[in-house]
């Protein structure tokens, strides 16, 4: 069976690589989960490859959802844009792209692209930055960080993973030295409780910070999201949609927040 979301990627990619898949279609392509619903996408913040986007989203009939227009100006302010269509099997198929994708630094997101995996035109996120993508506020994203750090080398997962029976097992590898507190503890033989507690504190910390920012985001976005399911034509095409949607945005949505994206 061909996955779709596979198949769009190759679609924005035919011209060149401007898209990376990214969330949970990436770990699908890394075969640690069998099934995502959504697709998510790194885009490069270009004009073109917006255009692109737009241009193979409109072929399949898309429509927006409620977000920041796909347009670099909104994009490089860490905003998020979000889309749906139905496909030949009347399924919904749900699009959402970033171009400055969250804990990834602005200065790695060109690195970002060249460490992509994949082949041809299927180009997916790299696992150590998965992994940091998959740092949100839900829990059900850190047994997955568990095991797409088994992907990595020993170094990176033992700095990465989610795992205490990994922590504890890479930490007393040479050149152990780590600044997380849970493989500070294993190094120094402390129980695999206390490295537990550790590593939940570590977690929680990740996912208050990841909630703090989609807060920042929601107040920021909230007259803007009110005006547009009230304004944008859901059922016009997309192109006349899209025109709608970067008027409204000119007029009620910064481009960045104050005090920056992360």
């Amino acid at each position: 069976m061909v996955n779709v979301f596979f198949a769009l990627t190759e679609e924005f990619n035919s011209d060149g690589v401007i898209a990376l898949l990214a969330s949970g279609q990436a770990v699908v392509f890394y075969r640690v989960a069998l099934m995502s619903k959504d697709g998510d996408w790194v885009l490069k913040e270009t004009e073109s490859a917006c255009r692109r986007v737009l241009s193979v989203l409109a072929r399949h009939g898309a429509r927006y959802r409620p977000g920041a227009p796909l347009d670099p100006r909104w994009l490089a302010g860490g905003w998020s844009s979000h889309f749906e269509f139905f496909d030949d099997r009347e399924r919904r198929i749900r699009c959402d792209f970033v171009s400055r994708p969250p804990r990834i630094p602005a200065a790695d997101l060109e690195t970002m692209f060249s460490a992509a995996r994949g082949e041809g035109r299927l180009r997916v996120v790299d696992p150590e930055r998965l992994v940091l993508l998959k740092q949100t506020q839900r829990a059900k994203d850190y047994p997955v960080i568990g095991e797409l750090a088994r992907l990595l080398p020993p170094q990176s997962e033992r700095e990465l993973t989610t795992d205490p029976d990994r922590i504890l097992e890479l930490a007393m590898e040479p050149g152990g030295d780590s600044a997380r507190e849970s493989v500070r503890l294993a190094r120094l033989g402390k129980s695999r409780e206390e490295v537990v507690a550790a590593l939940a504190g570590e977690v929680d910390r990740l996912q208050r910070a990841d909630r703090a920012r989609m807060q920042r985001y929601e107040r920021a976005a909230q007259g803007y999201l009110a005006e547009f399911r009230a304004t944008v034509p859901i059922e016009a095409p997309l192109e006349e949609a899209h025109a709608v949607a970067v008027r409204l945005a000119e007029r009620s949505l910064p481009t960045t927040l104050e005090g920056g994206a992360s």
